[in-house]
């Protein structure tokens, strides 16, 4: 674009000439070459953004798809069952939380118990660690066999059965070897004797036991009883979080655009209405041409938005989901 004393330059040597002259509608050359390059410059920012936009709009026109059709189904399953909305006490993410917590906590009491096989420290924590993550996961299964139930109801209650009795029996193998280390440990004087390595064994099963149930609770309280309920609220909330995210960011760039092409809009006006007034003061015959009342448009390309990158939804409703987490 010209600069000031450019356009300035211009407009003298065109109004010294009476030109455009007083009866011409058309436009002066200096405004045309003027428009041009403000077109040229639109079109630079238009086709620097078009692309961003059309990623954007092709990773949100399957997700689209897949939120009509799984709104569907979740309309459908609602109202088979008579609610819309999973029955959860504890969110998802709070859930996860505690259950890390759970694996953390059983971590260091499994690594004393694994160090009586005298293995490096690295597979003894490995041991250690695959017990932890294993205790909390079984929970979790427990905690929605007891929350889904079954038809006959035996059949839940086997599996929780088999469940509870292995974890039991692991736990107590674990215990018994954790005593019989901490009564190696009372020969070299580490704890007082054997017969309260015993009780500090028995009181680590006691935690163990105590972090199962409480996993098992927090699964229970975790989980609706409709598995398909939440399953499809859960996919319909995260596809509706990810389609507003694309949104927001089609909509930032696309305001910026805008705002580009409007700072070229308000360029090419200053330019224009500088360059008529020098050459309106400078002419010889002082009248004001015909062109001069006529306004610049830079064109309807600049005006409407690509068909080709227009997001779908920025004129389709979407299905109102409500945000409370589940698992």
């Amino acid at each position: 674009m010209y600069s000031r004393r450019e356009v300035k330059k211009n407009a003298k040597i065109d109004g010294k000439k009476n030109f455009p002259d007083r009866d011409d509608p058309n436009f002066s050359p200096f405004e045309l070459e003027v428009m041009a390059m403000a077109r040229k410059t639109a079109r630079q920012a238009t086709a620097k953004c078009a692309p961003k936009l059309e990623v954007l709009n092709g990773k949100h026109k399957p997700m689209l798809k897949d939120y009509e059709r799984i709104s569907k189904d979740y309309d459908n399953h609602a109202a088979k069952i008579g609610r819309s909305e999973p029955s959860v006490e504890l969110s998802r993410g709070k859930y996860y939380a505690l259950m890390f917590l759970f694996v953390l906590s059983e971590i260091p009491m499994n690594s004393l118990a694994f160090s009586v096989f005298g293995e490096s420290q690295i597979f003894t924590w490995i041991m250690a660690v695959g017990v932890a993550v294993a205790i909390p996961w079984i929970a979790h299964a427990m905690g929605i066999l007891l929350k889904r139930g079954s038809d006959p109801w035996w059949k839940n209650a086997i599996g929780i059965g088999v469940l509870l009795v292995l974890t039991v029996g692991g736990l107590i193998a674990i215990g018994y070897v954790r005593v019989q280390y901490l009564g190696d440990l009372s020969t070299t004087g580490a704890i007082g004797s054997f017969g309260s390595s015993k009780f500090i064994g028995a009181a680590f099963v006691g935690l163990n036991l105590v972090i199962l149930a409480a996993a098992a609770l927090c699964s229970y309280f975790a989980h609706d009883k409709d598995s398909m309920l939440q399953h499809l609220h859960r996919r319909t909330n995260k596809l509706n979080k990810n389609m507003r995210a694309l949104e927001a960011k089609y909509k930032k760039l696309s305001a910026n655009k805008k705002q580009e092409i409007e700072r070229i809009k308000q360029r090419v006006q200053e330019v224009i209405a500088y360059y008529r007034k020098v050459n309106h003061r400078v002419r010889l015959d002082h009248s004001k041409p015909k062109s001069f009342e006529r306004e610049h448009d830079l064109g309807p390309e600049f005006e409407e938005e690509d068909e080709r990158t227009k997001m779908e939804t920025m004129t389709t409703r979407m299905r109102a989901v409500p945000s409370k987490a589940s698992s």
